[in-house]
């Protein structure tokens, strides 16, 4: 369902633009109405409506007036007025589309159109931003139950027998009930490499290496982390690509 709130101050042009509404037989629904900027105002807060049809002229000002307090636009805007003059205008304000009373049904019909697949896309982004975060994520097992860790937090992992302790940005530790080793394959093409038997670091958050036999990293979060011998290689190796 469509979320529309219905911004216009003559009421005979409400019902009739609610009848066209309603033989469009879209998924727009009415939800509110009000006839003036200040009420619109308080209805676009309380709604939250994908869609808005705007009347450019109001008694307290004009629907530009109204976009220009609300600042970020959440929502889809249609103007209706009895001018064509204001189409310049509209446009400059983003509006989807510009309606001229009396409004005919056919133009109607291709606005709300225009409004529903604008929506879906809106939709599709919001989804693919959605699935996006979740891929950056890794889901650990807790004593609780799941932990979702931002993967670019994670500055380095300790085992601990048949534990893990998660090292985050945030200063935070989780500890999870799995073993160091279930992690590598999943966490290597992040930029994570095993260092030492007991150690797996974040190369990002490497600040400094320090030679020796083996050497040791500091990381970001101030902690120092040993390479062992025969580990020393691969990391170096790792080191250079970074």
């Amino acid at each position: 369902m469509i979320k529309t709130l219905i911004v216009e101050d003559d009421p005979i042009s409400e019902e009739i633009l609610k009848d066209l509404v309603a033989e469009c037989g879209s998924s727009v629904r009415i939800s509110d109405s009000c006839g003036s900027v200040k009420q619109a105002l308080k209805k676009i807060s309380k709604l939250d409506p994908d869609l808005v049809f705007l009347d450019v002229e109001l008694p307290d000002g004009s629907g530009f007036d109204l976009l220009k307090k609300i600042g970020t636009i959440n929502f889809e805007v249609i103007f209706i007025t009895s001018h064509d003059k204001y189409a310049l205008e509209a446009i400059r304000h983003s509006a989807l589309d510009y309606l001229v009373k009396p409004i005919k049904l056919s133009d109607l019909k291709a606005s709300l159109k225009k409004v529903e697949k604008r929506l879906e896309k809106k939709s599709q982004k919001n989804e693919d931003k959605r699935e996006a975060r979740l891929q950056n994520k890794l889901a650990v097992p807790t004593s609780d139950g799941l932990s979702f860790l931002p993967i670019e937090e994670i500055i380095r992992i300790q085992s601990d027998r048949n534990y893990t302790d998660f090292h985050l940005t945030t200063k935070r530790k989780v500890l999870v009930t799995k073993s160091l080793k279930e992690y590598e394959a999943l966490l290597g093409p992040y930029g994570f490499i095993r260092i030492h038997h007991s150690h797996m670091i974040n190369i990002n958050h490497i600040v400094k290496y320090v030679k020796g036999e083996g050497g040791y990293v500091v990381m970001m979060d101030g902690s120092t982390v040993d390479v062992s011998r025969r580990k020393k290689d691969d990391f170096l190796e790792q080191l250079a690509k970074a």
